[in-house]
């Protein structure tokens, strides 16, 4: 499924954000809420893997969240390997 968005051309204009910018912020700030994965990131803003990486750690954005570190050390518990 594919639904396109128009961003009035003023506006972006008025943010000082070209239509790649636009999408490489969307992506960042839904990554950052956690509210699409790495993937559907990477597809939005059109970036690779490296240069959503270096997006993220220019603004201070983890790729790996607490929520992540605990359900890695419950899989671990699970496992007995912890």
């Amino acid at each position: 499924m594919s639904t396109d968005l128009t961003i009035p051309a003023d506006i972006l204009e008025a943010a000082g954000l070209t239509e790649a910018d636009c999408l490489v912020e969307l992506a960042v700030h839904l990554y950052a809420k956690r509210r699409i994965t790495i993937g559907q990131a990477l597809r939005l803003s059109r970036l690779s893997r490296p240069e959503f990486e270096k997006e993220l750690a220019r603004r201070d954005i983890s790729l790996y969240s607490l929520e992540d570190l605990e359900n890695d050390v419950a899989t671990l518990k699970e496992l007995g390997r912890m």
